[in-house]
C-alpha cells in the first residue's frame, strides 16, 4: 500500500471518530437545532448549551443512551416560560422516549409527524397554546404510556378513532380544551388506563354500564364541566381503586347507592357538584374514612344529613351548599358535631338548604385551620354564638338570609384573617361592634337590612383592605365618621341608605379615590353637598336622595365624568341647574322634589325625558317642550336715560289698553266656550281616571276611531288577555304615532285589570317605563263602554319581536345592545321596587311587555297586573289571583303564595335568559323536567357556545365584527356567561336564593363596562 495514502486515512479514521465523540449522532443534532430554530422566546437562556462547542448529550434538557453509538431518548423542557411552535423535525429523533414541554407557550397545531416516534412512551404537551384536532397518527405510537394534551385551551374537534389501539396508555391528560364527542367510545379501549383528566371540555355521552369491568385499573376519573348525562351505572362502583371522582359540572342525575361507602374505600376526593343528583345523602358516606374532600353542591339532595365526620380525621373540604337537606328542625346541625375530630377542616359549606334550629356552640370547637364557613340562606335562628370567633384563621363568614337575632359579639374582633363577613338579612340587634377596627383584612362586610342601631363605628376608617361596605336598611344614627374617608382607603361601593344618620357629609371624602358607588339615601343628612365629594371622579353611581341636603349643585361635580346615575331628590337644594349635568354620560338623574330654579338645560339627558326626574320644583321653566313648563321671563332690557325714566309715551299707553281689552275678550270667550263644551255628549270628551300631575291631552272615541282606521288589522300590533293595542296615527304630517291599547271590557277582569293600569301609572315615572300619554273612559258608536290607554310609540316593537324574529339579516341583537337592555329592565324593576313611595309590583313582565324605542332604550309596559305592595298582608292576599304568564310567573304564585318583589325578579331572570338562549320558557325542546333554568344552568359552565343565541354567531351582521370579537375574546365569553349566571341566580326557585335586583344591577354595569372596554 502507498504510504502516501496510509497516512491521510489514519487522519480521516481519527476524524470520524472525534466527530461521533462530539456529535454522536448527526440526525439528532439537526433534528434538536431544527426544534430549537422554531423557539422564538427563551427568558430563561436553558437552550444557550445548544451549540457545536457541547456534546449534544450535554445539551440542557437532553437525555441520551449509554450505549455508544449514544441516541436521544429524552427531551425535557418544562416550566421554562418558552414560546415557539414545535418541529416536524422532531420526528427525526427516532429513539426518543419521553418528550416533555409541559408549562410553556408553545403555539400551532401539534406536528403529527410525531406519530413517527414508535418507541415515544411519554408525551407530555400540557399547558401550552398547542390548537388545532389531536393527529390521528399518534395512534402509531404503540408504547405509549402517557399522552398529556390538557390546558392547551385551543385543541379541538373529536378524539380519533384510531387511538383506540393504545392498549399501554396509562394516564390521559384532556382538561382545558375544546374537545367534543363521546369520550366513552375512544376510552373504553384503555384498559390499563389509571388516570383520566378530561374536564374542561365538550364531551359528551353517557358512563358506560360496563366501565367497572374494563377500566378496572383506574384511580382518578376526571370529566368535570362536559356534558354527560344519564346516571351514574351501578358497576362504577366496582372500582374499588378510585381515589378521585370528578363528576362536577355535567347533567347527571339518580340516586347514590346505599352502600357507596363500603364500595368505594379507598376514595379521598369525591365530586358531584353541579348536577341533579336526589335523594338523601348515603349514611355510607361515614365510612369512607380517607376522604378529604366531599363537594357534593348545587344538586337537589333532600332529607336530614346523616353523615358523620368522626371517622375521617383527614377531611378538608365538606361543601352541600345549594340543595334542600334539612327538614327546617332543630337538630338538623346535629352531624356538624362530627367535625370536631377534623383537625384538617378549612371549609364547611352548608349554605342555601332548608336547615333550622340554632348555631351550635360547639361550632368554636372546629378545627383552628378553618377558613370558610358557610350557612347562610337557612332557617336558623337564635344568636351568634361567642365561640364562632375563636375560628382565628377564617376568612369567609357567611351567616346572611337566616333569622339570627341578638347582638354581634364584640369578639369579631378575634378574627385577624377575616376577609368577607356577611351577615345581611337577619334580625341583628345592637351596635356594630368597634372591634371591627382590628380586621385589617377585611374586604367585605354585609349586614344591611338587620335592626343595627347606634353610630357607624369610626374604628372601621382602620380596615385599609375594605371594598364594599353595606350597612343599609338599619337604624343607624349620628354622624358619618371622617375616619371612614381616609386618603389609604381602598372602598368601592359605600351603602348606608335607609338609616337615620345626620349631619354633614365629612369633606375627607374627596379622597375616596376608588369609590364606585356611593348610597347615602333616605337619611337625615343635612347642610350643603361637599364640593370635594368631585374628587371622586371614578363614581358611577351616587345615591343623595331623601335626605335634608340644602345649597346648590356643587361646580365641582362637573368632574364625575364617569356618572351614570345620580339621585338628589327629596332634599332642600335650591339654585339654577347646572348646565354640565348635560354630560351624555349621565343616563339617570332625578332632581325632583327640591327648590331649583331657572331655566331647565336642554340638551343631553334633559332632552330624554324617560331619563330624567325634575318634578316638584315649582319655579323651573324652559326646556323641552315636552316638559310643559313656563317660558322663561326674557331678560331684563337695558335701562334707559335718566330723562325718560319713569315716563312712557302715548303710543305705548294705547298699545297696552288694546292688550288689555283683547285679553277681556278671550276669557269672556273662553268662558262661553267651557259652558257649552260641558254639554256635549259623553263619547265625545274623553273622561279619564288618571289625574296625572302633568297635563296630558284628552282624547275621544271618535279621534280614537279615526287615527287607527277604525281598528282596522293593519294597525294591530298586538293582543293579549285583557286588550289588544293598535297603532294610531294623530296627523300624519307631523308623524305624531301613538299606541292605543283598548280594554277587552267583556273579559272577566279587565276594568280592574284598567284600573289598576291606571293606578299604578298616575305618579310614577322612569326613563325605562312606557309613558302614557292620555287615557280614555267614554262610550262608543253603539252606547257600549269604552276605555283606552294611550302611550307612547315605541317604533323598534318589543323585545319579543327582536328574539324570535325571522328576519335573520336585519334584526339581530348584538352583545352590547343585550347587556343595555337588561340594564333598562333591571333599572326600571328597581325603580318600581325600591324607588316609589309605595313599591309596584309589575307581576306580568316578559318580552312582549318590554318595548324599545327609536334609541333601542327599553321601557317596560302594561301594568295590568301591577300591585301595591303595602307591606299588610291582607292587602297583598287580595291580588293572590294575579299569577301572572305561564313560564314568566314565579313558582310560588302557582301555590298559592303572595305576590313578591321576589316574583318580579323571577320573571326578569326568565327573560334575561330568553334573551340570551333565543328559547321561550315553554320551548318544545324543554320537556321531560327540564325547563329554562335548568337548561342554562347546565350550560353556563359546560358548553355555553351551544347554548346561546346562535345569531350572536352570525358574523354576516352589521354586528359581525363585534360577534366574531365576542367569540374570539375570552373576556366576551366571561360576559355572556356572567349574564347567564345573573338569569340563573334570579330565577331559582326559592325566593330567598334569589337576587336582589340593586344587586343586578351592580354586575349589570359592570359587566357592561367590560364589553365597552373591548369592544
Amino acid at each position: 500500500m502507498n504510504l502516501n495514502l496510509i497516512i491521510p486515512l489514519n487522519l480521516l479514521i481519527h476524524f470520524l471518530i472525534l466527530f461521533n465523540n462530539v456529535f454522536p449522532n448527526s440526525v439528532d443534532h439537526d433534528a434538536l437545532l431544527a426544534i430549537k430554530s422554531q423557539i422564538t422566546s427563551d427568558p430563561h437562556g436553558v437552550l444557550s448549551s445548544w451549540n457545536d462547542t457541547n456534546p449534544v448529550c450535554n445539551w440542557y434538557g437532553v437525555t441520551c443512551t449509554t450505549k455508544h453509538p449514544q441516541r436521544v431518548v429524552g427531551l425535557h423542557l418544562s416550566s421554562k416560560n418558552m414560546v415557539g411552535t414545535l418541529s416536524p423535525y422532531v420526528s427525526n429523533l427516532t429513539f426518543l422516549h419521553s418528550l416533555f414541554l409541559t408549562n410553556n407557550s408553545f403555539k400551532g397545531h401539534i406536528p403529527s409527524q410525531i406519530g413517527h416516534l414508535v418507541h415515544l412512551r411519554y408525551l407530555g404537551l400540557e399547558n401550552n397554546q398547542f390548537e388545532g384536532e389531536i393527529p390521528d397518527n399518534i395512534s402509531r405510537c404503540s408504547n405509549l404510556k402517557l399522552l398529556g394534551l390538557g390546558g392547551n385551551g385551543y385543541l379541538s374537534g373529536i378524539l380519533p378513532s384510531q387511538l383506540y389501539v393504545l392498549s399501554n396508555l396509562e394516564r390521559v391528560s384532556l382538561f382545558k380544551n375544546r374537545l367534543m364527542g363521546n369520550i366513552f367510545d375512544t376510552i373504553m379501549n384503555f384498559s390499563s388506563l389509571q388516570l383520566l383528566s378530561a374536564n374542561d371540555n365538550f364531551f359528551h355521552g353517557s358512563i358506560p354500564n360496563n366501565i367497572g369491568g374494563v377500566l378496572t385499573k383506574l384511580v382518578i376519573f376526571g370529566v368535570a364541566k362536559n356534558r354527560i348525562s344519564g346516571t351514574i351505572p351501578p358497576s362504577f362502583y366496582n372500582l374499588s381503586n378510585l381515589r378521585k371522582v370528578d363528576l362536577n359540572h355535567n347533567q347527571l342525575h339518580g340516586i347514590l347507592p346505599f352502600d357507596i361507602g363500603f364500595c368505594l374505600i379507598r376514595l379521598v376526593e369525591f365530586h358531584i357538584a353541579d348536577n341533579f343528583f336526589h335523594g338523601m345523602l348515603p349514611a355510607s358516606l361515614s365510612n369512607l374514612t380517607q376522604l378529604q374532600i366531599l363537594n357534593l353542591y348545587s344538586n337537589n339532595f333532600t332529607g336530614k344529613v346523616l353523615f358523620s365526620a368522626e371517622s375521617i380525621p383527614n377531611l378538608v373540604w365538606f361543601n352541600i351548599n345549594r340543595n334542600f337537606l334539612g327538614t327546617n328542625k332543630d337538630d338538623d346541625l346535629n352531624f356538624v358535631r362530627s367535625f370536631v375530630n377534623c383537625s384538617h377542616l378549612e371549609e364547611l359549606q352548608c349554605g342555601r338548604n332548608n336547615f333550622g334550629g340554632v348555631l351550635p356552640t360547639f361550632l368554636g370547637n372546629l378545627s383552628s385551620k378553618l377558613t370558610s364557613l358557610n350557612f347562610r340562606n337557612n332557617h336558623l335562628t337564635g344568636t351568634i354564638p361567642s365561640g364562632l370567633f375563636n375560628l382565628v384563621n377564617l376568612k369567609v363568614l357567611a351567616l346572611a338570609g337566616n333569622r339570627l337575632t341578638g347582638h354581634i359579639p364584640p369578639v369579631v374582633g378575634k378574627l385577624v384573617n377575616l376577609e368577607i363577613f356577611t351577615g345581611h338579612d337577619n334580625n341583628i340587634i345592637g351596635n356594630v361592634p368597634n372591634s371591627f377596627g382590628n380586621l385589617s383584612k377585611l374586604s367585605l362586610l354585609s349586614l344591611y337590612n338587620n335592626g343595627l342601631e347606634g353610630i357607624i363605628p369610626s374604628s372601621l376608617g382602620e380596615c385599609k383592605n375594605l371594598l364594599y361596605l353595606m350597612l343599609s336598611e338599619n337604624s343607624l344614627n349620628g354622624i358619618l365618621p371622617s375616619s371612614l374617608f381616609k386618603s389609604s382607603s381602598m372602598l368601592v361601593e359605600l351603602h348606608l341608605d335607609c338609616n337615620h344618620l345626620e349631619g354633614a357629609i365629612p369633606t375627607e371624602i374627596g379622597q375616596m379615590k376608588n369609590l364606585v358607588l356611593l348610597d347615602i339615601s333616605d337619611n337625615n343628612f343635612s347642610e350643603e353637598l361637599p364640593t370635594s365629594l368631585g374628587n371622586c371622579i371614578g363614581i358611577v353611581e351616587l345615591y343623595m336622595g331623601g335626605n335634608f341636603f340644602t345649597g346648590s349643585i356643587p361646580q365641582s361635580f362637573k368632574s364625575l365624568n364617569s356618572l351614570i346615575y345620580m339621585n338628589l331628590s327629596h332634599n332642600r337644594l335650591s339654585g339654577p341647574i347646572p348646565t354640565f349635568l348635560s354630560n351624555p354620560s349621565l343616563i339617570g338623574l332625578d332632581i325632583s322634589f327640591n327648590h331649583f330654579e331657572g331655566e331647565v338645560p336642554r340638551t343631553g339627558i334633559f332632552a330624554n325625558l324617560s331619563a330624567l326626574t325634575i318634578r316638584g320644583n315649582k319655579n323651573l321653566c324652559g326646556g323641552v317642550s315636552m316638559l310643559h313648563l313656563p317660558r322663561c321671563p326674557p331678560s331684563a332690557r337695558p335701562k334707559r336715560g335718566s330723562k325718560r325714566r319713569g315716563k312712557m309715551s302715548v303710543t305705548a299707553i294705547l298699545m297696552i289698553a288694546v292688550a288689555c281689552f283683547i285679553v277681556c275678550v278671550l276669557m269672556v270667550s273662553s268662558a262661553c266656550f267651557l259652558v257649552l263644551f260641558k254639554r256635549k255628549p259623553s263619547n265625545s270628551i274623553a273622561k279619564s281616571p288618571l289625574n296625572f300631575i302633568e297635563p296630558f291631552p284628552k282624547v275621544s272615541y271618535d279621534m280614537l276611531l279615526k287615527a287607527t282606521n277604525g281598528f282596522s288589522a293593519q294597525n294591530l300590533l298586538g293582543a293579549g288577555q285583557f286588550g289588544s293595542v293598535y297603532k294610531a296615527i294623530f296627523d300624519s304630517e307631523n308623524n305624531n304615532v301613538v299606541a292605543v291599547k283598548i280594554i277587552r271590557l267583556e273579559q272577566r277582569g279587565a276594568t280592574k285589570s284598567f284600573m289598576a293600569e291606571c293606578q299604578a301609572l298616575r305618579n310614577i315615572r322612569h326613563r325605562n317605563l312606557l309613558k302614557i300619554v292620555t287615557a280614555c273612559s267614554s262610550t262608543d258608536f253603539r252606547g257600549n263602554d269604552f276605555k283606552a290607554l294611550v302611550y307612547n310609540y315605541m317604533h323598534n316593537g318589543s323585545l319579543k319581536q327582536w328574539i324570535h324574529t325571522d328576519e335573520q339579516e336585519t334584526r339581530i341583537l348584538s352583545l352590547i345592545q343585550r347587556v343595555n337592555i337588561a340594564i333598562d329592565v333591571a333599572s326600571a324593576l328597581d325603580y318600581l321596587h325600591n324607588g316609589c313611595d309605595v313599591p309596584v309590583i309589575h307581576c306580568d313582565l316578559k318580552p312582549s311587555n318590554i318595548l324599545l324605542d327609536n334609541d333601542m332604550v327599553a321601557h317596560v309596559g302594561d301594568f295590568g297586573l301591577a300591585r301595591f305592595h303595602l307591606h299588610d298582608a291582607a292587602s297583598i292576599n287580595s291580588s293572590v289571583s294575579v299569577k301572572g304568564t305561564v313560564g314568566y310567573a314565579a313558582p310560588e304564585y302557582g301555590l298559592g303564595s303572595m305576590i313578591s318583589k321576589e316574583g318580579d325578579i323571577y320573571s326578569f331572570g326568565i327573560v334575561l335568559l330568553e334573551m340570551m338562549t333565543a328559547k321561550t320558557p315553554t320551548d318544545n325542546t324543554l320537556k321531560d323536567g327540564l325547563d329554562l333554568h335548568k337548561y342554562a344552568k347546565s350550560g353556563v359552565h359546560d358548553h355555553l357556545e351551544t347554548i346561546i343565541d346562535p345569531r350572536l354567531f352570525n358574523n354576516a351582521t352589521s354586528n359581525g365584527n363585534q360577534v366574531e370579537k365576542c367569540v374570539e375574546n375570552d373576556k366576551f365569553m366571561k360576559c355572556i356567561r356572567s349574564l347567564i349566571e345573573i338569569g340563573v341566580r334570579c330565577s331559582m326557585d326559592s325566593p330567598q336564593e334569589r337576587m336582589k335586583m340593586e344587586d343586578v344591577m351592580t354586575k349589570l354595569l359592570a359587566i357592561r363596562d367590560v364589553v365597552l372596554k373591548n369592544l
